[in-house]
């Protein structure tokens, strides 16, 4: 209607008309473009929230993940410990044949570690990594998620397989039913046992085992490196929780 207008204005040197009719149609467009601007960005405001809460989900996973590795590596290290122990001394320490072999064989045990970090990578496949207009923050994240991971999170070492070669097959499956346990999270857990042989066979394995300077060896390494692995975790549970309070602060408006 604006357009027709305008032609008969035009057709009739309505200069006055035509100037008015021009405007009306200019402010219009304007005002049209800064309507779908401002919906794109508020748009684009609520997909980085969306972001930004999922993004806090996911270090909330990683918190209670370290909490269950950084206790899963430390029984680990115990056992270790003791089997280096008997190694080293060939004194049981007051312990059993048996928890002594028990030990040799869930030092070898892993517990894996791994960021969760689905949110990020999809924002970064997205190309939306610039909703987070707080640069900082974006830092902060970038930094979390690069330096998340590190060889001795999820190390498997040659210990686990190399010991696991020499332990009884049958003493292994009735370690698998009775003495651990995990489930569908991934979480695992240590259970006592009671003995399934006599001290004889137990000795005669653990004697074994401890005459092998290779696997002793592996052993200590393997020891060492759930310490460093301890270090580092607890480290990452820091920085974790520090980002993840920049996160929530950046969702209450910064206050």
């Amino acid at each position: 209607m604006i357009l027709r207008r305008l032609t008969e204005h035009l057709k009739a040197q309505n200069w006055f008309a035509v100037a008015i009719d021009f405007t009306i149609v200019v402010a219009g467009v304007f005002i049209g473009i800064e309507v779908s601007n401002w919906n794109a960005a508020r748009a684009e405001q609520g997909l980085a929230l969306s972001y930004l809460e999922r993004i806090a989900d996911d270090i909330d996973a990683d918190l209670a993940d370290y909490a269950d590795r950084l206790a899963y590596w430390a029984a680990v290290s115990d056992y270790a410990a003791e089997g280096l122990a008997y190694a080293e001394s060939r004194d049981p320490g007051g312990g059993s044949p048996w928890r002594i072999l028990l030990a040799f064989f869930q030092a070898s045990q892993v517990a894996e570690f791994y960021t969760t970090s689905p949110t990020w990578d999809e924002m970064r496949s997205a190309g939306d990594l610039r909703l987070i207009d707080n640069i900082e923050l974006r830092s902060r994240l970038a930094r979390y998620y690069t330096y998340a991971g590190n060889p001795a999170l999820s190390e498997r070492p040659a210990y686990r397989e190399n010991v696991r070669e020499q332990v009884p097959a049958m003493i292994q499956r009735y370690i698998w039913a009775n003495c651990y346990e995990s489930n569908a999270e991934g979480r695992q857990a240590f259970v006592d046992c009671a003995a399934p042989v006599d001290d004889a066979v137990s000795q005669a394995v653990i004697d074994r085992l401890a005459a092998d300077e290779e696997l002793i060896g592996e052993l200590r390494y393997w020891f060492s490196t759930m310490d460093v692995a301890a270090r580092i975790g607890r480290d990452r549970v820091a920085a974790a929780t520090a980002v993840r309070e920049a996160v929530v602060k950046e969702l209450r408006g910064g206050e």
